[in-house]
């Protein structure tokens, strides 16, 4: 611009916050509150050593070092309270001194009393820890510092509200990019407009995102469960607004749900395989496969004595199925049937086949076909618990037409899955069979695999259901027969009842005949 003696001088610039837009604000952030922490039990420890002896002090700090590694007390937040945080750090320190105290009471005389001391005076310390790391975190916020880059999804009343109240208060420590929906003119005079809900990855590519905040708008359910889901492979992070969330209950003490100007954002997991615990599962499988085929080896060599008689060479049964991120693999079955070439590749079920054998039928009913695929789960093509694998020819037309059934894939594969355990095996729904492996895909945890390995145990040992007692209907009388009727004889319908509770099976209809007597 030009001064009032005519010379050009550059136009001020505002101050404006950081743009990162690698996570730094958020690693810095869980660096300097975890440190905190550190010094706050260290410090603790030390004191209990002078006051209480060191046992009870050194077994309290280590204990609740523990304690903390495993709460998730360091991540980041839009709004850290030391309020907020107090019940959940005194059931940190708490639980660690109560055992502690428990263990040594009976082998050593006043050392419970000492543990106590040191859980109160670390609980003071990480107290007073955070009180000072906040006001640091918030001070720096304010001035334009430890700013997360994030994307407002949906520009309803909601988002628009969101996103205007992260921009004007520096202290959630949010700064907002850009607002993304289907409708454009829902955009207008809100911010930058960078594209529709179906661009969501590659704007958050090209912007550097480290948050996405999904609302409401003119964009679909569907369309956003699929961005999301196309994430995945990114470090950002996704928090939602819950629908009636005027109705939603605030828990101060789970910080994966946080208020920002009264608007409940609910943070989703971290994919499965970003987990610290999903290389566990890998340990595990090739641990219980590896173990499970020394034990079944007797019977594998009885059941391929027997497929070998009844279907002749080839006992093994190969054919290329489709596991992790769509990649092919072979699997490995005993052989049920003699197919001819290429059949099995496009034929979708062959239970019903009268080419079957007493053999084939028993191992396909007791799925004991499925046992070699324990060596594709030592090789790493498969897991225990995990989506059935598809044939490509059929996971091409089901990734068509089936929504979402494409995202069932960033998992691997499985002997039995969450869908299988539902009764979604064969001739079922494969729209429900993506929905529940998607469902798995999205809430994985050893706990759940566990349980569905429970209850594939369950499910495989043949249980004799219970007869039930179904009330019989009383046959017609005199008195169900109009009056108006002028007949000697009257036929009326009359349903006998079932012998069995079963679905398929009903009642035979038959006519009861009714005599007027002279």
């Amino acid at each position: 611009m030009i001064d009032s003696s005519g010379r050009t001088v550059a136009r001020a610039t505002p101050a404006r916050p950081d743009q990162p837009g690698d996570g730094r604000a958020r690693t810095t952030f869980r660096a300097v509150v975890a440190t905190s922490d550190l010094v706050a039990v260290a410090l603790g420890t030390a004191a209990g050593v002078w006051v209480a002896g060191p046992v009870p002090a050194i077994a309290v700090g280590i204990t609740t070092l523990l304690a903390i590694a495993v709460s998730r007390r360091h991540a980041w937040r839009f709004a850290p309270s030391v309020l907020t945080d107090l019940p959940s750090a005194a059931l940190i320190v708490a639980v660690p001194t109560g055992l502690v105290a428990a263990v040594l009471g009976p082998v050593l005389d006043g050392e419970p009393a000492g543990a106590i001391v040191t859980g109160l005076g670390t609980l003071t310390l990480l107290v007073i820890a955070r009180t000072v790391v906040f006001a640091v975190i918030l001070r720096r916020r304010n001035a334009g510092r430890d700013q997360l880059r994030a994307l407002v999804v949906g520009c309803d009343d909601t988002g628009v509200r969101l996103g205007q109240t992260l921009t004007h208060q520096l202290r959630y420590g949010v700064t907002v990019v850009g607002y993304v929906d289907d409708d454009r003119p829902l955009l207008a005079d809100l911010g930058p407009k960078l594209g529709s809900v179906e661009a969501l990855p590659e704007l958050v590519r090209e912007h550097g995102v480290d948050l996405v905040l999904v609302g409401f708008g003119a964009h679909s359910d569907d369309k956003v469960v699929d961005a999301v889901r196309d994430l995945g492979a990114s470090p950002v992070e996704v928090y939602v607004v819950p629908r009636m969330y005027e109705l939603h209950q605030m828990h101060h003490h789970n910080q994966a749900s946080e208020l920002v100007d009264g608007i409940p954002l609910a943070r989703l997991r971290r994919p499965a395989y970003r987990s610290a615990s999903w290389r566990l599962k890998r340990v595990i499988d090739v641990v219980v496969s590896g173990v499970s085929l020394l034990v079944a080896a007797p019977a594998l060599a009885v059941i391929a004595v027997a497929v070998r008689r009844e279907t002749g060479p080839g006992i093994i049964f190969k054919q290329e199925r489709i596991g992790l991120n769509g990649e092919p693999f072979t699997l490995f079955k005993f052989r049920s049937l003699q197919l001819a070439a290429g059949e099995g590749d496009v034929r979708w079920s062959i239970d019903t086949d009268t080419r079957l054998g007493p053999v084939g039928k028993f191992i396909r009913a007791s799925s004991l076909d499925e046992l070699p695929q324990l060596v594709n789960v030592l090789k790493g093509d498969m897991s225990l618990v995990g989506p059935r694998p598809e044939r490509p020819y059929f996971v091409e037309r089901f990734n068509e037409t089936i929504p979402g059934y494409r995202y069932r894939h960033r998992v691997p594969v499985g002997l039995t899955g969450y869908a299988a355990v539902h009764g979604l095996r064969g001739d079922t729904s494969i729209h429900q069979r993506a929905h529940f492996d998607n469902l798995y895909a999205e809430s994985w945890s050893l706990w759940l695999d566990l349980k569905i390995a429970v209850w594939t145990v369950r499910q495989l040992v043949p249980r004799r259901s219970p007869e039930a007692h179904l009330p019989v209907p009383a046959p017609p009388t005199m008195d169900d027969i109009d009056p108006s009727v002028d007949a000697d004889t009257v036929r009326l319908p009359y349903v006998a009842p079932a012998r069995q509770a079963d679905a398929t099976i009903t009642g035979s209809e038959a006519t009861v005949v009714i005599r007027r007597s002279a």
